[in-house]
């Protein structure tokens, strides 16, 4: 069973504020269901909590999922758990194959991921659900709430087709598999790439929630 930390706690509740706020202002972005389609093959960074959250809803939707760590022998129970013909493989050959790619690591990793992959990641659609913790991450967790965790990621990525999501909920409140249709939250996100917003709706709607389109990166500012 997946575990709340205290910390995804309280960004969730932040979210469910938020929300309030926004209800009414920003209606969904109208999905082309063919356009949504285009890319159907996701490497998972990391298998965490959220990784496994976000990968085994989008392999029970169709996704072919492959889990991506630096050790992927050892992901043999996140892939019977994924089911649907979801694998693990190094990052490198994920990247590679995959049309999508999500970042659930520690934020701290990002710089090093994007050092070593950032190149195979340029044209890709990148989805960052990362949070940056200081307690956790040091002092790039400072520098990036400086300008904003959106936008700093998306720069250590550059020429990736980045979507911003996802981290504003905690991995144990996602609704397994089979609740997805009765799930009801709304999600929001950004992008600067307007050639990404059918894909991350349809991502959104994969786990049963409800896209809220924000805007531009700049507009994740508080999250």
């Amino acid at each position: 069973m997946r575990r709340c930390s205290r910390k995804r706690l309280r960004i969730e509740v932040f979210a469910f504020v938020l929300m309030l706020g926004l209800a009414g202002s920003n209606a969904p972005v109208s999905a082309d269901a063919d356009e949504g389609s285009e890319a159907k093959t996701i490497a998972m960074i990391g298998a965490g909590d959220m990784g496994q959250a976000l990968g085994n809803l989008w392999a029970a939707a169709g996704y072919h999922m492959i889990f991506a760590t630096r050790n992927p022998d050892e992901l043999g129970d996140v892939i019977e758990a994924a089911g649907h013909g979801a694998e693990a493989a190094s990052v490198g050959e994920a990247v590679e194959r995959a049309d999508i790619i999500t970042l659930a690591v520690p934020y701290k990793a990002e710089p090093s991921i994007a050092e070593k992959y950032g190149d195979a990641m340029k044209g890709k659609v990148l989805v960052n659900v990362d949070n940056a913790l200081e307690y956790r991450d040091g002092d790039i967790a400072e520098k990036a709430e400086a300008v904003g965790e959106a936008i700093y990621s998306a720069r250590l990525f550059e020429g990736t087709r980045f979507i911003r999501a996802f981290n504003l909920k905690a991995a144990c409140s996602f609704p397994e598999p089979d609740e997805v249709e009765s799930a009801d939250f709304e999600m929001p996100w950004t992008t600067n790439d307007a050639s990404v917003r059918p894909i991350a709706e349809e991502l959104i709607r994969a786990t049963g929630g409800t896209p809220v389109y924000e805007g531009g990166l700049e507009n994740a500012r508080e999250y």
